[in-house]
């Protein structure tokens, strides 16, 4: 059997981190139980990012820059910006998106602490954000919607914090938010924000 180069190893472990928080939650991950899921040794592991912390970090970027893969290529569809912004508006959903809410929910927690996550959070962020200005810049200039009140950098803040918001409430109070109903909200907050 062909050893792995060392890029394919560590895309497995960033994948096979991600499985483990979303099945066991961020405070209980150890760096064995990542390795197992993988029939490799901790040691191994920790070779290839030195600390559970950088582990840890590089995995909710590696499972974040999927997440934006996949916005970035609904923002390059062949609809109206509008219609774009609203696709990559929906794959953010909690109903829409490829990752479990529950492990960007606990990382959130998480980054509160460490810098590093912190960090990896703020540059995901940054992404976020300028897919959905791209949008509304286009579709603002196609004639499609009117600018945000403050601009287009404050309209995908806002944007981003109540798409966020909802996300908790469906993870964390599911009996009270009616997920159905989420996509009418989210339309009406576009419409408002939009114009």
């Amino acid at each position: 059997m062909a050893r792995k180069s060392a890029a394919v190893r560590r895309e497995e472990i960033l994948a096979a981190t991600v499985e483990e928080i979303e099945a066991t939650g961020l405070r209980a991950l150890r760096v064995s139980d990542v390795a197992a899921r993988l029939g490799l040794s901790a040691s191994l592991v920790i070779y290839h990012f030195e600390t559970k912390e950088a582990l840890v970090a590089e995995a909710f970027d590696f499972a974040g820059r999927q997440d934006i893969d996949r916005a970035r290529e609904l923002a390059a569809g062949h609809v109206s910006a509008l219609q774009r912004l609203r696709d990559v508006v929906g794959w953010y959903l909690p109903s829409g998106s490829s990752r479990s809410w529950k492990i960007w929910i606990d990382a959130w927690s998480a980054g509160l602490f460490d810098a590093g996550l912190r960090a990896t959070f703020a540059a995901l962020d940054r992404e976020w954000k300028s897919i959905l200005v791209h949008l509304m810049d286009e579709a603002i200039a196609a004639g499609e919607c009117t600018a945000p009140d403050g601009g287009t950098a404050s309209g995908a803040t806002r944007v981003l914090a109540f798409l966020d918001g909802l996300a908790i409430q469906v993870m964390v109070n599911s009996e009270t938010v009616d997920t159905e109903a989420l996509s009418t909200w989210v339309d009406d907050f576009l419409t408002r924000e939009l114009g």
